[in-house]
Order: C-alpha cells, then structure tokens, then sequence
C-alpha cells in the first residue's frame, strides 16, 4: 500500500487530518481540503491534537501550500495551547521567496499583509492576512 493509500485509508475516521490534505487535494482542491480540515479543527474541540501531528504527504501540493500547513499547525498549536509537531520546524516548510495572498503585486496591499499576518506564517515567508485562519 502506498502513502496515498495508507493516508486515504486513515482518513476514513470521519474528520480532515491536516496530514490528509494532500491526499485530499489530489482529488479535489486545496482549498476545499483545507477548509474542511479548518471547520473539523474548529468543531472537534476534544481531539484536536490528532489532527495537526501527522506531517502531510509529499508530492501533490505546490511548495508554497505545503509552508500554508506548516504555518497553519504551528499557529493553531499555540493559539490553543497544544504542542507544535517537529515537522512543523522543518526548513522545507519555509518559502524562499515572499508569498502574497490573492498573488498580489500592489505594493500597499503587499505592505498592509506584512504587517498583520500572524508571525508563525511571515517567518516561512507566507504574508495571508490577520485573518488566515478565518472561516467567516
């Protein structure tokens, strides 16, 4: 059995582990995975540490959405007082360039990301927003 297939078969539990995105995405998209994953970590306030230890599969994301989950656990874990996986920590999960939401080229707009995106996403070099992790 493959890791696409281990990782499917895990997540049968019912609940989106920020390790099955990949997984997921390679059938759908990534923002549908990672919005689900969101909404389940959101929900599910008694397991939630499940949900963000497993590092994600490689190979079916680009470069820039594997450093989203690597921030997104690393800011998840300390607003909510859990531990921050190891994987979290890798450098592969740092961008060599600056990542703008929306891919944006307006320098106001580039300027107003840099200064209100959480820290755990600028140190991989990821500007989103304040509100990254929203699900308004």
């Amino acid at each position: 059995m493959d890791e696409y297939e281990r990782r499917k078969k895990s997540s049968d539990c019912g609940y989106m582990k920020i390790g099955d995105i990949p997984v997921e995405a390679k059938n759908d998209d990534f923002t549908l995975a990672y919005s689900t994953f969101l909404d389940d970590f959101y929900y599910h306030k008694e397991s939630r540490m499940p949900l963000i230890q497993d590092e994600p599969v490689k190979g079916y994301l680009a470069d820039d959405e594997y450093c989203i989950l690597a921030a997104t656990v690393h800011k998840l874990a300390n607003d909510y007082g859990l531990p921050v996986p190891q994987w979290v920590m890798s450098e592969k999960y740092n961008m060599p360039y600056p990542v703008y939401a929306f891919n944006t080229s307006r320098e106001e707009y580039q300027e107003f990301l840099r200064k209100t995106t959480p820290v755990e996403f600028k140190v991989r070099n990821l500007f989103m927003g304040s509100n990254v992790l929203s699900r308004a």
